[in-house]
């Protein structure tokens, strides 16, 4: 098990942040500091037939190479060579860190017992499998289907949810987009059954919310507008159903599909003939992205309907009816099974603290009823329906807005109930510990990699210091280093807040691939609800943007960022809008682009030279051609070559400027004059003076 251990008060120190190596190297591991006691085994002797030896110490969760020999009490250069015989490459040195399995590879290799040792690893992923209850056959009930919705945008998914729930809803969405994941229970109008359905949304921005969408649900209902037919995220949605739904194919030609297709807006086209063309044409495009439509050698079937008018809806409620019996869906609905379930939404209201809706999966959820879900747990205060009627019991596939959260939970995380509260503070300290502890093992690498890399650099340096026979400069060794620090791209800072956390997801994968050699976007913090004085304080120490989404009490936010006037705050209620101004910013830190300005021409029309001092003083005679010839300013000086070709051979600025031995700032056309030039004599009689504005070019961010 990967889990922090202390050798002693130092130790701890170094596992915690790996941030006491140089610590650890000088004082308790110094080599001058102890004694080595290891000896080879005799010739002959098989390492099975010697006695194990005992593990006298606790094993680390991570520790240098260095570290570890003076742990083994073995020499360092032994410990190498048998790290290179097991094939840790050539590039090893004291300062390589060793993660707890290669540990107990070398401690195995060295003939250490560890049989004692806890080999079970637990990890973020699975550290809350222990808790679930083992399936109870005898338990198992029917239980109603979840229904996803997908589509690209504006096809009518809210609207088709609408005519379901007799309700209103896409009229309350900014620019008539669903922001976030709706999930609503609802008893269809024909055959009375009951049905789960999640609304996903339609814009690019909310691919993850749209993933989750998928993995939770039972059937899918694909919305496809008989105008458009199949669009961009049309095909990203069948992407999400290939991978994460079960489809008929040729190979399991006994599985029934989990899909529905509703072909949306038919009453638009009230020719049967032209309906029964885009229902074909339709058929043929989903056919060619590898669903298995109905007529075509599959069971997928669609559906023409129209939610405004309510024609054919009649028919998708026992397509939807029929599909939910024969995948004979079932869950445990016991009160004494621990119940668990999915978390579609979540967000922190200023009046009820931190809410998030949930679809349970199994067992029955009660009011005061003790889960945990990812790196928090809830203690239930309460819990409402999806039209806000607060309920005590909640059974498998019900949705519901539960109340008491110690922290906002993460959108798509499982939760599962458990007896005690403090079982559930246990657990979520546990994860974090361990996550902190994966955290750490990534950075093993990068700190590796690094360190051979510096060795290189220092091996390449010493073979071209030992082949020029000399040294090369006089710098320190901080010298160096500073000067091969690459500063990297400009960093812009942003902290998102938004209304929930779905929507604060997806901004933040939408703003983290927008980067390139030039500029980078960087999350600093994100969080549900509005900013706070902490969120300020952060923007202020790192320099960042305050991105609010969909945030509506602006009298607030606007009260605190007076106390903040140099934090840049950005509301918006449409993605859309939000990522192209943040675009917009990022284009403002592009390194600029300079077009060159020709301002004026002057002939040199022969070279002088005078005595200044018993100094020679090297003078351009010249004659201005074309322009006003001004003193201030940038000039190139231009040389036609022996190929025709004309060359740059100076760009500077003109150091004295004289007309009739008169000092002038400018010269008109057509007037002689002389001048000298920063730093440059190597002028020859021909060459051209050409006065040269620098004007910046508009320049366009583009994500690499």
């Amino acid at each position: 098990m990967i889990k922090a251990r202390s050798i002693n008060a130092t130790l701890q120190a170094y596992q915690t942040g790996l941030k006491s190596l140089s610590l650890l190297n000088s004082s308790l591991f110094s080599t001058s500091q102890c004694a080595y006691a290891y000896k080879s085994p005799r010739k002959g002797n098989s390492k099975k037939h010697m006695q194990k030896k005992k593990v006298d110490f606790i094993i680390p969760s991570f520790i240098t190479l260095s570290n570890l020999a003076t742990l083994m009490k073995v020499k360092y250069e032994f410990l190498e060579r048998k790290m290179k015989f097991l094939q840790f490459g050539n590039n090893l040195s004291g300062k390589y860190i060793l993660t707890r399995e290669y540990i107990e590879l070398v401690l195995d290799e060295f003939n250490y017992d560890l049989k004692n040792e806890d080999l079970n690893i637990r990890n973020s992923e699975n550290i809350y499998e222990e808790l679930r209850d083992p399936i109870q056959p005898k338990n198992l009930n029917p239980r109603p289907p979840l229904i996803t919705i997908m589509g690209h945008v504006d096809h009518g998914k809210t609207t088709l949810l609408d005519y379901l729930r007799r309700t209103d809803v896409v009229s309350g969405e900014h620019g008539g987009i669903t922001q976030h994941i709706g999930a609503f229970k609802v008893i269809t109008p024909v055959t009375k059954s009951t049905l789960t359905f999640l609304d996903t949304p339609g814009h690019s921005a909310f691919l993850k919310m749209r993933e989750r969408g998928a993995k939770t649900t039972d059937i899918v209902v694909l919305v496809v507008d008989c105008d458009d037919l199949v669009m961009e995220q049309t095909k990203e949605a069948i992407k999400h159903i290939k991978n994460n739904v079960e489809l008929q194919t040729p190979e399991k030609p006994d599985v029934t599909s989990r899909l529905v297709v509703a072909m949306s807006k038919v009453d638009k086209i009230i020719d049967k003939r032209m309906r029964e063309k885009k229902i074909e044409q339709l058929k043929l495009q989903l056919s060619n992205l590898g669903i298995p439509m109905e007529g075509m050698g599959g069971d997928v079937p669609v559906v023409p309907i129209s939610a405004r008018t309510g024609e054919n809806m009649d028919l998708l409620e026992e397509n939807l009816v029929l599909l939910g019996d024969v995948l004979d869906l079932k869950a445990e609905n016991s009160p004494n099974q621990m119940s668990e379930g999915i978390i579609i939404e979540s967000n922190k209201d200023s009046q009820k603290g931190i809410m998030a809706t949930a679809v349970v999966k199994r067992g029955i959820l009660k009011s005061s009823s003790v889960i945990v879900c990812g790196n928090t747990y809830c203690k239930v205060r309460r819990m409402d329906d999806d039209k806000s009627n607060m309920v005590k019991t909640a059974s498998p596939s019900d949705v519901v807005q539960i109340f008491g959260w110690k922290d906002v939970p993460v959108v798509g995380d499982m939760f599962i109930q458990v007896k005690q509260e403090k079982i559930a503070k246990k657990y979520t300290n546990d994860r974090i510990n361990l996550i902190r502890e994966e955290q750490e093992a990534e950075a093993i690498g990068g700190i590796n990699e690094k360190n051979f890399s510096i060795q290189k650099q220092h091996r390449i340096e010493k073979e071209e210091k030992r082949k020029n026979g000399h040294k090369r400069g006089l710098l320190n060794e901080d010298d160096e280093s500073s000067k091969k620090v690459d500063n990297g791209p400009k960093v812009c800072n942003y902290i998102i807040k938004g209304d929930v956390l779905g929507s604060v997801e997806a901004i933040r994968d939408c703003l983290i691939p927008l980067k390139n050699k030039e500029v980078e976007c960087k999350i600093i913090s994100q969080s549900v609800g509005l900013p706070s004085i902490s969120d300020f304080e952060l923007a202020k120490t790192f320099d960042a943007t305050i991105v609010c989404f969909n945030l509506k009490n602006d009298v607030e936010i606007d009260n605190i960022s007076k106390t903040y006037p140099e934090i840049e705050i950005k509301k918006h209620n449409v993605i859309y809008h939000l990522l192209e101004e943040i675009t917009d910013d990022l284009a403002t830190h592009l390194k600029p682009i300079y077009e060159d300005k020709e301002l004026y021409k002057v002939n040199i029309l022969k070279e002088l030279s005078y005595n200044l001092k018993n100094k020679q003083i090297k003078v351009a005679g010249c004659k201005v051609t074309d322009g006003l010839f001004k003193k201030t300013g940038l000039v190139s000086v231009r040389r036609t070559s022996s190929l025709g070709m004309v060359v740059e051979v100076y760009s500077g600025k003109i150091s004295t400027l004289k007309r009739n031995a008169d000092d002038v700032t400018e010269v008109n056309k057509g007037v002689e004059c002389a001048c000298t030039f920063d730093n440059f004599t190597d002028f020859k009689e021909g060459d051209i003076i050409v006065g040269i504005e620098k004007t910046p070019i508009k320049r366009h961010f583009v994500p690499a």
